[in-house]
């Protein structure tokens, strides 16, 4: 990455609290503005004093807000995902939901993330180099697994970026092929690992005051780092199998190892505030989806009353229960239907500091059951006993039980019924509305490993729990779902761009901003080269191969 100043513009209720490592660093750092030099350069704040917004960063909330996560990810890859869905009618009924990609909402991301991130760790970066990389290495090693963790996200929602060259102009920039910038980020965390598995140790500059999640224990940031790179090694197996097979036995096989059972990446802290809050909560304009009570509902999966607040429901038949309840996305008439859905629909089960999970740790063993099930070496274990542990992680991680009577079950998801065809306070004219939008279950997948009998039968089982287990992070699970088809998801009911994105494709990427092909014309068309197709929803990433997964 390069040193200079980068001037564009364009640029649940889970885990436990871990806030007692911050100490008094944090009340001081809430106005850096108002820290003397002298006190900056004090027990390592000159550069850790950065590191609290670059951890907001990578689960969208930098500056405590809501409102600007809910276009960079709420309306968008969380809802292209299949976690969330909403009735609230937005730009007329033609928005994310039913297949469009307004620039509106699409620019939001690459703005905040350039803006935010990008330039904060430039600084980073040379103050590391300025105060002494020898004891500021793994700081600088942080610095790299946060800036991976979030630009991976980029390349997943837009293809090519500007990346390598990042800094170099006061205006523009050069683009990185997707791939590229792929190759980058392995041999990226490739150096962080071994600069932090050496500075681990060793009595270093300790990172503890600015540690969002780990309480500055390099040993779970080092397994982060290779639990990442296992990540994007496996996102790019149907594009070059023999590229991602050498990058995740490395992974597998670094010094320090891979995420264990709680040791998930959550933020919480230096004034954290969970934007699901605010745009589920405040704004009440995000819900559960359909995919999200068909599979956990029909499999009677204990997570489902933790991912979302139950409401207490009056039925057709007079009875009373609590149930969580979700709606499908797509679907028309919410300028009639959209206050009903949302008296009884279940918002998600956040609080306001709820800590921000990016990774739970049950996903390094739904990686390792791939890499498996692929014949990879993973070092012992096979696809089933990481697929089960994985699956024991997660409830662990949510502290519910019976996860061994779970992966004993043959359940399958529920079809999903409209619940405003349900409840008694829907007249004739609403239940014949929403009764529209029941269907089918999109899978018959169950749990139990055992009734599995094709590699592509198992690896439905594995990306539906590593879904299920990620709630709600949905950059990741879209992500997932778009590389492997998995979960299968309930389509879109209404589609209004079907045009440019059929029904059955859904939407594969977001488009380049508007900025950049207003601003950057140069750097735009070179971008679209790369990209390999037209700017629009329906191109695919290079790692979004059409082809089998075995």
């Amino acid at each position: 990455m390069k040193k200079n100043l980068f001037y564009i513009a364009s640029t649940f209720s889970a885990a436990v609290l871990l806030s007692g490592c911050t100490g008094a660093f944090e009340d001081m750092n809430t106005d850096p503005s108002g820290v003397t030099d002298e006190e900056l350069l004090q027990d390592n704040n000159y550069i850790g004093a950065h590191f609290p917004s670059l951890q907001k960063c990578v689960y969208y909330n930098p500056g405590g807000n809501g409102w600007d996560f809910q276009t960079a990810q709420n309306l968008t890859s969380d809802i292209w995902s299949g976690y969330m869905a909403t009735p609230s009618l937005f730009l007329g009924g033609k928005d994310t939901q039913t297949n469009q990609t307004p620039h509106e909402w699409t620019d939001t991301y690459w703005n905040y993330i350039y803006n935010d991130l990008m330039t904060n760790q430039l600084k980073v970066t040379e103050k590391c180099e300025e105060m002494g990389m020898d004891t500021y290495a793994h700081f600088n090693a942080i610095n790299t697994i946060l800036r991976v963790f979030t630009m991976h996200n980029v390349v997943d929602e837009y293809g090519p970026i500007i990346y390598s060259h990042y800094g170099e102009t006061m205006t523009g920039g050069v683009y990185d092929a997707a791939q590229d910038a792929y190759k980058l980020f392995l041999a990226e965390l490739t150096e962080a690992s071994n600069v932090l598995y050496e500075y681990s140790q060793k009595d270093v500059a300790s990172f503890a005051a600015f540690d969002m999640c780990y309480c500055g224990d390099l040993t779970k940031w080092l397994k982060l780092c290779n639990t990442l790179r296992l990540r994007l090694a496996m996102r790019v197996v149907k594009y070059d199998a023999n590229w991602a097979k050498t990058e995740a036995e490395a992974a597998i096989a670094a010094p320090g190892g891979l995420l264990q059972s709680g040791e998930g990446f959550s933020v919480s802290g230096f004034e954290w505030r969970h934007p699901l809050y605010t745009c589920s909560i405040e704004y009440n304009d995000m819900f559960i989806s359909a995919d999200t009570k068909s599979i956990l509902g029909g499999y009677g999966d204990p997570r489902l009353d933790l991912y979302g607040a139950a409401k207490k429901i009056t039925w057709a038949d007079g009875t009373t229960g609590s149930e969580v309840l979700g709606v499908r996305r797509g679907i028309s008439d919410l300028d009639k239907l959209a206050d009903k859905y949302k008296a009884i629909l279940s918002n998600i089960n956040v609080t306001a500091d709820t800590p921000g999970k990016s990774m739970s740790a049950a996903e390094s063993y739904f990686l390792l059951a791939e890499a498996a099930l692929r014949g990879w070496n993973t070092g012992g274990g096979t696809a089933k006993s990481y697929y089960e542990d994985g699956v024991r992680a997660s409830f662990s991680e949510l502290g519910v039980s019976g996860a061994d009577e779970y992966l004993q079950s043959h359940a399958v998801p529920a079809d999903f019924v409209d619940p405003l065809t349900l409840v008694a306070s829907s007249d004739a004219a609403t239940i014949a509305l929403a009764e529209v939008n029941s269907t089918k279950a999109a899978s018959t997948v169950t749990p139990c490993w055992d009734d599995a009998k094709t590699d592509e039968e198992r690896l439905e089982k594995i990306i539906t729990q590593k879904w299920i287990a990620g709630f709600p992070e949905g950059k990741n699970a879209w992500a997932e779902q778009r590389r492997t088809g998995y979960p299968k998801l309930i389509s879109v009911r209404v589609n209004t761009n079907e045009s440019v994105i059929p029904t059955e494709l859904g939407v594969r990427r977001m488009p380049f901003i508007q900025d950049e092909v207003n601003n950057n014309p140069e750097g735009y068309a070179q971008a679209v080269e790369l990209l390999g197709g037209p700017d629009t929803g329906a191109t695919r990433i290079f790692w979004d191969v059409d082809a089998p997964n075995f």
